[in-house]
């Protein structure tokens, strides 16, 4: 009698721990599923960013667009609103022509007449030697000019060693002698401009 009262305490016992084991496994799974849905399910993708920041981020590439290119200049220049280029230089201008108007020397210029070409001539193209020969001339705009009476020779123009000749009243003069026998060439030179006059010639013998 005392072993089949034994049995059905056995029984329950084992019932109740089947009971509990099934509890505690209902419980341990809904936690994991709670613990997932809340967040703290994600150990592995949390460790994974700690050591890749780019871990689990998604690249985007937009669609290409057109750009327009700009055709205007680059850099634009404000003229200063308190100078205008034309005034300016037209008031340079006009300085440098009323400082030109009011020069001396400029006036001077204008008031001298300028130089014209040297008109030589001699007394006569035929001469013995040692024949005192005249040599006069004009020269226009020279007035007080210094002029210098030089010889053809030796295919050089060389001076002929008499004083030099000063204009007056635009005219001027002087004699030479040779002995040298044949046909000379002479021509008078302004030693300040530089300008010759025409050649004349004068066979001596």
């Amino acid at each position: 009698m005392k072993q089949r009262e034994r049995h059905p305490i056995v029984a329950g016992v084992t019932a109740l721990v089947a009971v509990a084991l099934a509890v505690g496994l209902i419980a341990g799974i809904a936690m994991f599923v709670g613990a997932n849905i809340v967040g703290f399910g994600g150990g592995s993708e949390a460790g994974d960013k700690a050591t890749d920041p780019d871990a689990g981020a998604s690249l985007h590439v937009p669609a290409p667009v057109p750009t327009e290119t700009d055709t205007g200049p680059a850099i634009t220049l404000r003229a200063s609103p308190t100078a205008s280029p034309t005034t300016s230089s037209k008031k340079q201008g006009g300085s440098a022509s009323e400082d030109a108007s009011e020069s001396p020397s400029a006036s001077t210029a204008a008031e001298k007449p300028a130089r014209k070409k040297i008109t030589l001539q001699v007394g006569t193209v035929q001469a013995e030697p040692m024949e005192t020969i005249s040599i006069t001339g004009i020269y226009p705009g020279g007035e007080g000019a210094t002029l210098r009476l030089e010889r053809r020779r030796d295919g050089r123009w060389q001076e002929f060693g008499i004083s030099d000749v000063r204009v007056t009243g635009e005219q001027f003069s002087t004699k030479i002698q040779t002995g040298r026998i044949g046909k000379h060439r002479f021509r008078m030179k302004d030693i300040d401009t530089g300008a010759y006059s025409n050649k004349v010639s004068v066979t001596i013998g």
